[in-house]
């Protein structure tokens, strides 16, 4: 019986080792601007309360491409 082939799907890989010498990552992140902001109760319904964050959810992309 042979092993197993890995076969890397969009960068996505089912290896335990897929970090492996990569370097710790430095994140810049900038601040959320204030404009268009939901109501209290909208923001609750839509799980964020900055309208441009507001983005539809495809189910794809990534590893689901």
């Amino acid at each position: 019986m042979s092993a197993p082939v890995y076969r890397e799907r969009s960068g996505c890989s089912d290896r335990d080792d897929a970090l492996e010498g990569m370097p710790i990552a430095m994140a810049y992140v900038p601040w959320q601007s204030w404009r268009h902001i939901y109501e209290a109760g909208k923001g609750f319904h839509r799980g964020t309360i900055f309208e441009e964050l507001d983005l539809p959810f495809k189910g794809k992309g990534g590893c689901n491409a």
